[in-house]
């Protein structure tokens, strides 16, 4: 009997954790498999174990002191048991078929990158940021046929991988505590051997942020983030290349191919129009582009930190 080790990570989740725990609980899971669920909480202040509390017996509650995404999802491995660990996050909801896709998949592969394929999701969807950033996922770049082959990333919602490849990865990083720790272990794995795949699950959603302020700090965070990664591994030729960038990109920016990033976020406008004609949606280009500038921001105000950190360590 294998077992499937089901690890939510929650900071002040209450309004959509309960969605997030019930949706676990009702989904299936694969024949031969017994299913644990671990939430791991960074001491929430907003009625957040009010909920927990009503899930008892089924889940198993562990604390962290919010110290960092990567720190969290370590304690939750190091509390499971499972031999394929299941990251769900706390704003998230699955599929029926989540778990069986994963593990059906995992036969060919140690990695799972989950993609939403927005079936039935329309009862999470009600503003008009959330709408929009619907749109982004579905014609953004990150599930590109480019990007789908010999994939090097797995995103952070729904990563799932086979408890041997953190013995031989050593876990997420520990620092810094925001974003990107998914990026990192999941490209530290492939420049290991392993094999990420992608899995297509029609209802399983990340939900998106309901309001500008809501979506202004997770980009924030999230360029704080990559501005850590890209100073990381700004020196190692691969990890470019396996952002599929072109061979002319690389040669021309050689050794500081992380400018072509900053200057990719400051042609927003650009991208903005191109998606405006994917999307057919011209409201589309302002909040594109107040999405990019923020991630830059946030990437900008953490860049000469992180190359600090890396040229220290």
């Amino acid at each position: 009997m294998g077992k499937l080790s089901v690890i939510v990570l929650s900071k002040n989740n209450s309004r959509t954790i309960g969605y997030c725990l019930k949706s676990i609980l009702s989904a299936k899971i694969p024949r031969g498999y017994e299913r644990e669920i671990i939430v791991v909480d960074a001491r929430s202040t907003d009625g957040t174990q009010r909920i927990l509390d009503k899930f008892k017996g089924k889940i198993k509650v562990v604390y962290d002191e919010g110290r960092g995404i990567g720190i969290a999802r370590n304690i939750g491995i190091k509390h499971s048991s499972g031999d394929i660990i299941c990251f769900v996050d706390a704003d998230a909801i699955v599929g029926r078929d989540h778990f069986i896709n994963i593990v059906k998949r995992m036969h060919d592969a140690d990695i799972i990158d989950v993609r939403s394929g927005f079936k039935g999701i329309e009862q999470y969807i009600y503003s008009k940021p959330a709408e929009l950033e619907i749109e982004v996922w579905r014609h953004g770049r990150a599930y590109s046929k480019r990007m789908l082959k010999n994939r090097a990333f797995a995103g952070g919602s729904f990563i799932s991988f086979k408890r041997n490849v953190i013995r031989r990865v050593h876990g997420f990083w520990h620092y810094p505590p925001f974003g990107a720790d998914d990026l990192d272990f999941s490209y530290r794995a492939y420049i290991s051997g392993y094999k990420i795949d992608v899995v297509t699950v029609d209802d399983s959603i990340s939900i998106p942020r309901h309001s500008l302020p809501e979506l202004f700090k997770q980009q924030y965070s999230w360029g704080r983030g990559y501005a850590y990664i890209i100073s990381k591994y700004r020196n190692d030729p691969r990890f470019w290349r396996a952002y599929k960038y072109s061979n002319i990109v690389t040669r021309l920016f050689g050794r500081f191919t992380w400018l072509y990033v900053i200057l990719r976020l400051l042609l927003a406008p650009l991208g903005a129009i191109i998606l405006a004609f994917s999307t057919r949606r011209t409201e589309i280009i302002f909040y594109w582009i107040v999405r990019r500038y923020t991630f830059l921001l946030g990437l900008l105000v953490a860049l000469k930190p992180a190359m600090k950190y890396y040229s220290l360590s």
